[in-house]
């Protein structure tokens, strides 16, 4: 906030003003108003759009050109949407937020719950993560989700406000191995957003896209230490504002010590990145995920 205060309000304001809007539209049309919103944010942010474009030239080179800006004109479209579906479905009960998804691979979690021993969740920057975060926990009990806050402090506790209301909890991803731990062993659900960078001093450099990314290894941490498995799991948007949440085969863990915890972290990239193959429109692609002096050419 200090850094930036000005900006931070600005942007608020912006916030609040779209989400007046947005509250007098029907949920469904309020993607076709972000995706608007989208186009216009992939002509104005020249900085983040040619970074995407960058990304994508390193991580899927056997795309042309064209194809790539297609993507990243994609990429803009989504998380337009995203950002405005998110304040959009506060309106709904927390019974009418199940009612907004078709569900894939639910037997996969049913047999987890099951077996009595517990889980972990893992998704990535993909699709409409943090929505599937509220059905899940009004059909499962209390959910705890790692992730990094937004950057802007106000919309941050907006956010937050809204995550309350459906039972969420957001742990910062910052020294958060202990608090997952925690949540597991009280019987609550954690989830992590496994692709996200960390600090090379807090992580594990394993390949994503067949480029090295320092990632956190808490999941894989737990997972061994306590012997639960985790399950991927996907939320893409559908036609009719609606969603599809598919939950994939469990990763088990297998081993001990650094090696297993960077094969297992692997692992879980390695589903992120077949997820993100299908429809890469729907990655966070506008971000430096790779750095620079690390990079395969």
């Amino acid at each position: 906030m200090k850094n930036a205060p000005v900006r931070h309000r600005i942007q608020y304001t912006t916030y609040l003003a779209a989400k007046g809007l947005v509250r007098c539209l029907p949920h469904a049309a309020v993607r076709s108003l972000g995706r608007g919103l989208g186009r216009i944010g992939y002509r104005l942010a020249r900085k983040r759009r040619d970074l995407a474009l960058e990304n994508l030239a390193l991580t899927m080179p056997e795309l042309s050109a064209d194809e790539r800006r297609e993507v990243v004109r994609g990429c803009y479209r989504h998380f337009g949407a995203y950002f405005l579906e998110i304040v959009s479905i506060s309106r709904f009960r927390r019974e009418e937020i199940v009612g907004l998804f078709d569900y894939e691979g639910w037997e996969h979690l049913e047999a987890a719950e099951a077996a009595g021993k517990g889980y972990f969740l893992m998704t990535g920057h993909f699709g409409t993560w943090e929505i599937a975060a509220y059905a899940l926990e009004v059909r499962l009990g209390k959910l705890n989700m790692v992730a990094r806050p937004v950057d802007n402090p106000y919309v941050e506790r907006d956010l937050a406000r809204i995550r309350q209301r459906f039972g969420t909890t957001l742990i910062d991803k910052q020294g958060s191995g202990h608090r997952m731990m925690n949540a597991f062993r009280r019987g609550e659900r954690v989830a992590i957003v496994i692709d996200q960078k960390v600090r090379a001093s807090a992580g594990v450099r394993v390949p994503f896209f067949g480029q090295p990314a320092w990632t956190s290894p808490a999941l894989a941490f737990l997972s061994i230490r306590t012997g639960a498995p985790a399950l991927p799991l996907y939320c893409v948007p559908i036609a009719g504002g609606r969603y599809r949440m598919s939950i994939r085969e469990p990763i088990t863990p297998v081993g001990k010590g650094e090696e297993a915890i960077a094969a297992l972290t692997t692992r879980y990239l390695e589903s992120v990145e077949r997820e993100i193959r299908r429809q890469p429109e729907l990655w966070l692609w506008m971000h430096r995920r790779w750095s620079d002096s690390e990079r395969l050419r």
